[in-house]
């Protein structure tokens, strides 16, 4: 995969410039700090959703199967990639195997995809083949620029979310807008009827490095530095959230647990992480990467990686006198 053999992230999300308010006489004690949260009306034993990576091959659904369970076993959401491969042809649907039962499961549609036939029942057969518990659509106007034969016909795209998005909440499945790595504002979202927003901002995985090495557009390069940061987008969102109740997965570029605490202080309900979790279901002895899966070296390194990422997370919340997550909200400043 392109994204483990080569450089794809680029630029800041902007976490530098938010530093948490330290306390030093915390009052709390570090062994009662909780990471529970509610998110989309269940219980996640880690504010984290595992987000989409893949699927509609083989080796996709080994990533999936090795991801849902490392979810189910750590109580975070996770979100299967891209299922118009599996709509298209339902050959490839054992390719998005949930293994276990995470506490949230995300499908995945491509917003633009219903200007090109996707239809309300497709959309219904995705979230109840994988029995998620809501879907995400996801906005991805540059990398459709850049992939090849992309599909760039984004127009009156609002009504039709808001038309497919009532009928799948008639049905109860939540409904997520998201980005993939540029960004969400408040004008882009403002008008649409979702359960919550996935930022996706930029400073992470960047598409326009991704689709640029795939394909032969030079200009791709151009583009490295467009879009929305994650913190800028997050801020942006936050009286959205107020005004309608709406949920807020904080994601892109998201590498530790201190970057986790800095958007839950800035009003986040949960973070998404991609990359990172790819990362480590291929990562070898060494720092080497794998060329194939092993399923028990890979869920060892989830482990390590998640454990980790907790921890420091915990010790971020214990430095500014937080309980929870809910407690840390507020507490931070701008970088002068």
């Amino acid at each position: 995969m392109l994204a483990l053999h080569d450089n794809v992230e680029y630029g800041s999300a902007g976490f530098e410039k938010i530093l948490l308010t330290h306390r030093a006489l915390t009052e709390i004690d570090f062994d009662e700090i909780n990471l529970e949260t509610n998110f989309l009306g269940k219980k996640l034993k880690f504010p984290v959703i595992i987000e989409a990576i893949t699927g509609g091959f083989e080796e996709g659904g080994k990533i999936n199967e090795i991801l849902s369970e490392i979810a189910s076993e750590f109580g975070t959401g996770f979100m299967v990639g891209s299922q118009r491969p599996m709509i298209e042809n339902p050959e490839l649907a054992k390719t998005y195997k949930i293994s276990k039962c995470p506490p949230v499961v995300i499908g995945n549609i491509g917003a633009v995809q219903l200007n090109y036939g996707m239809t309300n029942n497709d959309c219904v057969q995705a979230a109840e083949h994988i029995n998620a518990d809501a879907i995400a659509f996801h906005l991805n106007p540059l990398q459709e620029c850049f992939q090849p034969n992309g599909n760039r016909n984004f127009k009156d795209l609002k009504n039709k979310i808001n038309e497919i998005s009532a009928g799948l909440r008639s049905k109860g499945i939540k409904v997520i807008i998201k980005e993939v790595g540029t960004g969400l504002n408040y004008e882009d979202v403002s008008a649409l009827n979702v359960d919550c927003i996935d930022t996706a901002g930029s400073g992470g995985t960047n598409w326009a490095i991704i689709e640029g090495k795939r394909g032969t557009n030079p200009s791709a390069e151009l583009f490295y530095d467009w879009g929305i940061p994650t913190v800028k987008s997050l801020i942006g969102l936050t009286s959205l959230k107020n005004k309608r109740n709406l949920e807020i997965i904080a994601s892109g570029g998201i590498r530790n647990g201190i970057d986790a605490a800095k958007c839950f202080a800035l009003n986040a309900d949960v973070v998404g992480m991609s990359l990172p979790f790819l990362r480590e279901i291929y990562a070898g002895k060494d720092e080497k990467i794998l060329e194939n899966i092993d399923k028990g070296r890979a869920m060892e390194n989830l482990r390590k990686f998640l454990n980790k990422f907790m921890d420091e997370l915990k010790i971020a919340l214990f430095l500014t006198g937080s309980r929870n997550i809910r407690e840390i909200k507020g507490k931070y400043r701008l970088k002068e």
